[in-house]
């Protein structure tokens, strides 16, 4: 496993644009964006200069900030939102791209939990989040298969 950089050393320019990847600009730019992963991905905090301001990003944060910079540069609008926080179930069945209505179904199943404030469903941000990433390979399997349908022609 490779050693993170010193911090002195991992200083790298990052400039996001929704229609381009993130550049990495400097001397050595890309070398210090790769030793900033710090090998088998693993990744270090990084500093970055934003508006002619030095940040401090923390490790755990490069992967996500990678991720989100991936989805502005495909055109998707990205938002943070605490894991603690609770949402509406019109909010979480939005967020599923489900129905209210099936949304509560799986309220009522015990799929996902919530607690009631007055005659309203609050559902903990956490647990649609796992919920969402547990249905995942599913409708990956099936947009395959209804891709390979409409290929078939049917």
């Amino acid at each position: 496993m490779g050693a993170c950089p010193r911090s002195s050393e991992s200083a790298v320019a990052i400039a996001l644009a929704p229609t381009a990847w993130p550049v990495v600009a400097g001397t050595g730019g890309a070398r210090k964006a790769r030793a900033a992963r710090g090998g088998r991905g693993n990744f270090c905090d990084v500093s970055v200069t934003i508006q002619a301001r030095q940040v401090r990003i923390p490790a755990a944060m490069v992967p996500v900030l990678i991720e989100a910079a991936r989805l502005v540069s495909e055109g998707h609008a990205i938002d943070v939102v605490p894991v603690d926080e609770e949402v509406s179930a019109q909010e979480a069945a939005d967020l599923l791209k489900v129905s209210r209505p099936y949304l509560l179904n799986l309220v009522k199943k015990g799929v996902l939990p919530c607690r009631m404030v007055g005659a309203h469903h609050r559902i903990p941000m956490a647990a649609v989040i796992v919920y969402k990433r547990e249905q995942e390979p599913r409708r990956r399997s099936l947009e395959a298969l209804s891709a390979e349908t409409q290929e078939l022609g049917h």
